[in-house]
């Protein structure tokens, strides 16, 4: 691929889409704008006609891109609503339909005076800091069980509230669900928002290369059922949630039924089924108050 002569972008994009195509790389064209602009400092869809020079960096990236390593390794980072969220191996990348999932808790956090928002399993942080980023005065509470998805979370805390106009909060703690949120915002919280592993066991083994091979299985997989961290979630929640608080959670599209009826086991009686921008039911809201149920 390596050539000695100045190409143009254009050329050069579609030579690494070609390469693409063959590893049966989803979106080969998009993924070679993105490499191309990541590594040669221009966009080919933009400056088709910009001339540039090939370098071993894109092309060890390129084939990095054709063995199905997702792009947002690669690049290191990935665009979440308005933020650049960075991405490391081992910790779960997020997904463009959860941006869906941060609008509304953001659309819930600016209701409230310096709310307060809850998020288990943050993975990446990139819920929580798109709220940071949009909610002036918010306090985020985000937990994840795995060490390293607490180390990029911070990281990326870190980078939005230096990036932000205005104050706001992440606390990025290590372990379980609620498990290390202080006692002190037992029922303080306005928004419990959180995007759980909640695919079945049966599952494994039938997902693309990206995600089988490099998102980490705790973060897809919750049990053999799928919905066991769901349910946790619904069922802890009182504790932490005011009487006016919502739960928002991403679901398995495919059991959005199953779901609304484990809500209601375990209390909620408000609730409601969101689409995503594909018509598929995705998300879950719960809106208290609620009765609890041991």
């Amino acid at each position: 691929m390596i050539q000695t002569q100045p190409r143009t972008a254009g050329d050069v994009a579609e030579e690494v889409a070609a390469q693409l195509a063959v590893a049966a790389v989803p979106a080969a064209a998009v993924d070679a704008r993105w490499l191309i602009a990541s590594f040669l400092k221009v966009d080919p869809w933009q400056s088709p006609d910009t001339p540039v020079t090939l370098t071993c960096a894109l092309a060890e990236a390129v084939a990095r891109r054709a063995r199905r390593e997702p792009l947002q390794l690669i690049v290191g980072s990935t665009a979440f609503l308005d933020l650049t969220i960075a991405c490391r191996p081992g910790v779960f990348i997020p997904r463009p339909e959860t941006e869906m999932l941060a609008e509304m808790a953001i659309a819930a956090a600016l209701e409230r005076d310096a709310a307060i928002v809850a998020e288990p399993c943050t993975g990446s942080g990139a819920i929580a800091c798109a709220v940071a980023a949009h909610v002036p005065g918010v306090t985020i509470v985000a937990t994840d069980v795995d060490e390293a998805a607490v180390t990029l979370a911070r990281d990326n805390a870190m980078m939005t509230l230096d990036a932000a106009s205005h104050a706001a909060t992440i606390k990025v703690l290590r372990g379980d669900l609620f498990i290390p949120v202080a006692p002190a915002f037992a029922g303080r919280v306005d928004v419990v928002v959180a995007n759980p592993p909640y695919l079945p066991a049966s599952d494994v083994g039938s997902w693309m290369p990206e995600v089988g091979d490099h998102d980490p299985p705790g973060a897809l997989v919750a049990g053999p059922d799928g919905n066991e961290t769901v349910v946790r979630i619904m069922h802890d929640a009182h504790k932490w949630l005011r009487p006016e608080g919502v739960v928002m959670m991403e679901i398995d599209t495919r059991r959005a039924n199953e779901v609304v009826a484990l809500a209601r086991s375990v209390g909620w009686s408000d609730i409601e089924v969101v689409d995503d921008l594909t018509g598929r039911p995705r998300f879950i809201l719960l809106r208290g108050p609620q009765s609890r149920v041991a």
